[in-house]
């Protein structure tokens, strides 16, 4: 549809897609009534952030569509179009890193009680960079920040809530080798957040007697682990961008990580490879779906699920370096 496709935001069930790009404007793409598969994006963008660059984004009750700014913190697009900066800083309350900024907000999800509490990573202590590319408009590149991250090894990650009802911000947890996806459970007792560089995705315990604790979900994955986000029936769904690869082993070592960022620093980019992979509650893999070759899907960075309007079950799969949004249709029993 349009570069960046890296996040999506389904709307209207499947009608219409929400897309926000590299240059901080909002798109939406329609649904095209002739086949009902392919979509149309819009011949101009509804809205722009500034001075921004948004990662991960969703709705709240209100219809507002809360983003993840890399540059800003944590922002609020209203239906008019009008951004609202929500925070840029953890507040003084915070039992952990208190009046700290928010560097790199990354991704979400808003609990769906009352309070509306939005739970949301806060990737590194390292701003994003700007990026200046001959005949483009420069742009934050939160890739190289990324990359830096990865072969610095610096384990400044967090996890973050926003209380809307009194603007606080609190961190909960922190030390994640470049935190990324936030996804709630079912219950909301426990929210997921994904470690990419850790190739593994954590629990952080809000009920129960495990409440305040952190314990892992699931480990070991094939590959780094970018967004997750909950599936209809309560799993996650997590994507996968980069096979964990011989180079990505090197990254355990502090003079190896030194080594490889001069020997083969490009063995750290986006390859032609991508996978998602379905995560129940318990930390057991349902399904695993993978492009080896990256021929449809590759460097996959979001998945987003959504019972269509004709009753189908279809997956939205956001990508690093794709200019579109792929999909694709699954069974529930598949």
């Amino acid at each position: 549809c349009h570069p960046l496709a890296e996040t999506t935001n389904v709307e209207d069930g499947g009608q219409s897609l929400l897309l926000i790009d590299k240059y901080a404007e909002a798109w939406r793409a329609y649904r095209n009534p002739s086949d009902g598969s392919n979509y149309s994006l819009a011949d101009k963008p509804f809205a722009n952030l500034g001075a921004a660059r948004p990662l991960g984004f969703m709705k709240d009750a209100y219809g507002n569509v809360i983003v993840c700014d890399t540059n800003q913190g944590l922002v609020s697009l209203e239906p008019s179009g009008r951004a609202v900066l929500l925070a840029s800083r953890v507040s003084a309350s915070s039992p952990i890193d208190p009046d700290s900024y928010i560097q790199y907000a990354n991704n979400l999800d808003i609990s769906r009680s009352a309070e509306g509490t939005i739970f949301f990573s806060d990737s590194v202590q390292m701003p994003a960079a700007v990026k200046h590319v001959p005949g483009e408009r420069p742009y934050f590149e939160p890739m190289i920040t990324a990359m830096d991250t990865l072969v610095t090894g610096s384990k400044t990650g967090r996890l973050l809530a926003f209380y809307p009802h009194n603007g606080t911000v609190h961190v909960l947890a922190k030390g994640f080798w470049f935190a990324n996806g936030v996804a709630l459970s079912e219950d909301e007792s426990f929210v997921a957040i994904a470690e990419t560089a850790g190739f593994r995705i954590h629990r952080f315990w809000l009920k129960g007697p495990k409440a305040g604790t952190m314990d892992i979900l699931i480990d070991r994955l094939p590959g780094f682990v970018d967004n997750i986000v909950r599936a209809a029936d309560g799993s996650f769904w997590a994507a996968l961008p980069m096979p964990r690869t011989i180079q990505a082993y090197l990254l355990k070592s502090k003079i190896l990580r030194a080594l490889l960022m001069y020997i083969s620093p490009v063995q750290l980019q986006p390859t032609r490879w991508g996978a998602i992979m379905k995560v129940s509650p318990e930390g057991k893999v349902l399904r695993f779906l993978m492009d080896p070759k990256g021929s449809r899907v590759s460097a996959t960075t979001d998945v987003q699920e959504q019972k269509l309007t004709d009753g189908r079950t279809r997956l939205f799969i956001g990508s690093l370096i794709t200019p579109f949004v792929s999909y694709i249709d699954i069974q529930d029993d598949e």
